[in-house]
């Protein structure tokens, strides 16, 4: 049994988002839902100092058909070290016409730390989904950061990163996954106006038409910014 727990079910009643349950368990705790337009903010916040020794989190839920969900982190979270992996586990199931957006803060993953994170996503016909994620790795850092989203029995996403503790890799990077529609030469415009903004970015588009978009930089507000843009052009262009 996870001991730091959350789950969200969410679902439309008279052209609104309504959060019909939330239920949190651990050092995980949320915000009352805030109205957003038609969707639902909630807001995650984790207790104490951060994630240490082996603590293992698990959080997920159903946004049900036509609601729109967006699930944002107060705060950045350390990963501190430890002789224990801690472990992040989301399960999201998106049904047709809804709308998840998940929208984490950093996460600092400090040396001799091992920190391993796993978000699915099953999205139903005309569900979309916009993730975030931003990684500051210190070196002597071990990570795992895997993110899988299946339509049916048909994967769209496999993503993974892995740097082991004696790796030299990039030390801030981020990531946005858009399922839906979205105008790519939008991102692209964007992409290239952040190009002397101190990051990198590559976009790729996915077989179902679905983007995957890196950035990395020397600074993790840099990167955060430039996830914030991409992100705002990505809705303006998702239906």
């Amino acid at each position: 049994m996870i001991a730091n727990a959350l789950a969200i079910e969410a679902r439309t009643e008279r052209g609104r988002t309504i959060v019909s349950r939330i239920r949190t368990s651990g050092l995980l705790r949320t915000s009352r839902p805030f109205r957003e337009g038609a969707a639902a903010r909630i807001v995650v916040a984790h207790l104490g100092p951060g994630m240490v020794r082996g603590d293992a989190f698990a959080v997920g839920g159903t946004v049900a058909a036509g609601a729109h969900l967006i699930v944002a982190g107060q705060m950045a979270t350390r990963v501190l070290s430890g002789p224990e992996r801690v472990t992040n586990a989301a399960t999201w199931s998106i049904e047709r016409d809804a709308t998840l957006e998940l929208i984490a803060e950093p996460t600092l993953v400090s040396r001799g730390a091992a920190y391993d994170a796993r978000l699915e996503l099953a999205l139903a016909p005309g569900a979309r989904a916009v993730v975030v994620e931003l990684i500051r790795r210190d070196r002597g850092a071990a990570l795992s950061i895997a993110t899988i989203a299946r339509r049916g029995a048909r994967h769209a996403l496999v993503d993974v990163i892995r740097l082991d503790a004696d790796e030299v890799g990039v030390e801030v990077f981020g990531t946005l996954a858009v399922f839906g529609n979205v105008d790519i030469a939008a991102l692209d415009r964007e992409a290239d106006a952040d190009a002397d903004g101190g990051v990198r970015i590559g976009i790729g588009v996915l077989r179902d038409g679905d983007v995957l978009a890196r950035v990395t930089g020397a600074r993790v507000f840099d990167v955060q910014s430039a996830l914030e843009r991409l992100r705002a052009v990505a809705l303006r262009s998702t239906p």
